[in-house]
């Protein structure tokens, strides 16, 4: 074999692990995403900030970090969701400010 040979053998592997892994990213949990459909998700973004997921968690998926690193997990648990509250949101109302739960 030549080092051309060699080169683009390896530029041909590196390539498949790169088309790969974004792959196993977007797929990576899909029965964590099956588990929050009973507590509304219809997609990534029910916890995450990306639609396909990944780094970058709303207030629910923080809150879920912060629940896994509270009770010692080694993963998330979709089910601890039954404890989550949303947060409060402030609605504008003339002459004040209303809040929403």
């Amino acid at each position: 074999m030549t080092k051309q040979s060699i080169k683009l053998g390896l530029i041909f592997v590196a390539l498949i692990l790169v088309a790969s892994g974004s792959a196993f990213r977007a797929t990576a949990y899909p029965e964590l995403l099956k588990k929050a459909e009973r507590f509304g998700a219809k997609d990534c973004l029910f916890c995450h900030k990306q639609e396909q997921g990944g780094e970058g968690w709303n207030a629910r998926g923080q809150w879920l970090l912060d629940e896994k690193e509270k009770r010692k997990s080694d993963a998330v648990d979709v089910d601890w969701l039954e404890d989550y509250k949303e947060p409060e949101k402030e609605k504008k109302k003339e002459g004040g400010t209303e809040r929403v739960r």
